[in-house]
């Protein structure tokens, strides 16, 4: 009975043990009983600690296949605003381009883009200041009225290139694309000669030249952009651009460091909004809490020009400067076609890649934040095409903290706006 006790009581204990350690060791430690050598008991071990191990391995097995199967559960689900443009409106929303081929040969030098502007605006100011040139005379292949003014500013556009016999093919808001070179142009310039005619034709400040350059030839996106120089047409001012090299501001031809406005506060910030042809009943009570809000202590302009007003944030004269409405025609479509062709007279208008191409990329190298009215870089927009679909909006401020509370702003009134008029919209066709 004694030797059975002995027996017994070893067991007891390693039951014991057992209890407060792992289950898997439970199950090692009974055939490592079983063994009578040193080497055995370590080969037990290490097949304890393998099968001990298996568990694991399948659970990370079960991880991994739940984590390669998330991705296909996010494919399938698109985001909130993708869900929006596979609807009604994705003929309204521009694809992601491919990336471009990498140029080649030179690009256009500053001599010579800013020649190009100054033989244009020695051709308009006197016209200018001889009070002609006001007269409507024609429609551009955007849609806006095209003034005489335009016509004597497209005549020296042309004409200079034609005297200067370079090989390059430029793009314009009347003439469209043109070339003078009998081979393969290594240049393509995006010149909008007149940006702001409607302020120019009455000797108002705000209308600049606006010329840049690219050499990609075929199907060119504004990031593609390699330099730009922007000229005020009445003042005595002008920028120039490279891209990745910065921005460079003149005044009486003395370089001037860009001063870019700090405040972001929207109660004392001073900003402009794009008007022309753009539906007043949509446009301004969307921002209109944001103008009573900063009118006083800052200040709002109305603005024809999208290209003056970009320049103004590097002279410190505004904080920001938008247009949005281009917004409204994505996301509702044939809800505000008539706004816009009504506020257009007969046309839907609004910022053209021929605008911006220049000013772009001249307040981008600045330091300037700008974005459409979504919050997306406007690099990819085509930027020779001006048709309808590819017009665009923009948000852009001279800081990064006042461009993230101007799209909050923007971004909630136009929601609440466009359920509004959804809403309106519902009731018409149920009557």
């Amino acid at each position: 009975m004694a030797a059975k006790t002995k027996k017994k009581a070893p067991a007891k204990r390693k039951v014991s043990r057992a209890k407060a350690g792992p289950k898997t060791r439970t199950t090692a430690k009974p055939k490592a009983k079983s063994s009578s050598s040193a080497g055995g008991k370590a080969k037990l071990k290490a097949k304890a600690k393998t099968k001990a191990k298996a568990p694991a391995k399948k659970a990370t097995a079960k991880k991994s296949a739940k984590k390669a199967a998330a991705p296909k559960k996010s494919a399938a689900k698109s985001p909130r605003r993708s869900v929006v443009v596979t609807t009604t409106r994705s003929d309204r929303r521009r694809a992601p381009l491919r990336p471009a081929p990498i140029p080649k040969g030179k690009m256009l030098s500053r001599d010579f883009l800013e020649k190009l502007a100054i033989t244009i605006r020695d051709a308009v100011r006197p016209v200018i200041e001889q009070e002609k040139g006001r007269e409507v005379v024609g429609t551009a292949a955007s849609g806006d009225a095209t003034f005489q003014l335009d016509k004597v500013a497209e005549k020296a556009l042309m004409t200079h290139l034609r005297d200067e016999k370079a090989t390059v093919a430029y793009y314009s808001e009347d003439s469209g694309y043109t070339t003078f070179a009998s081979g393969q142009p290594t240049n393509l310039l995006i010149v909008d000669p007149i940006d702001g005619t409607r302020a120019a034709k009455l000797g108002y400040e705000n209308c600049v030249i606006a010329v840049a350059s690219t050499r990609i030839i075929e199907r060119p996106s504004l990031g593609h952009i390699d330099n730009a120089c922007v000229f005020e047409l009445l003042g005595n001012r002008s920028f120039y651009a490279e891209r990745g090299k910065g921005t460079r501001m003149y005044i009486n031809g003395q370089y001037k460091k860009p001063r870019l406005s700090k405040n972001t506060n929207l109660e004392t910030m001073t900003w402009s909004m794009a008007v022309p042809a753009r539906p007043a009943e949509l446009i301004f009570p969307t921002a209109a809490k944001l103008i009573d809000l900063s009118s006083l202590k800052g200040g709002f302009f109305a603005c024809n020009s999208t290209s003056y007003s970009l320049t103004r944030l590097l002279t410190n004269q505004l904080d920001a400067t938008v247009d949005f409405a281009n917004r409204y025609l994505r996301d509702l479509g044939e809800i505000v076609d008539d706004h816009f062709i009504n506020a257009g007279r007969g046309a839907q208008l609004g910022v053209t890649p021929y605008d911006i191409a220049a000013s772009l990329l001249v307040a981008e190298e600045a330091g300037c934040v700008v974005t459409d009215a979504y919050g997306d870089s406007l690099e990819n927009v085509l930027a020779l095409d001006s048709s309808t679909g590819n017009q665009q909006s923009v948000i852009a401020a001279a800081n990064k903290d006042l461009h993230d509370k101007l799209m909050s702003f923007f971004s909630t009134r136009i929601a609440q706006f466009e359920r509004l008029l959804e809403r309106r919209a519902e009731l018409t066709k149920k009557k």
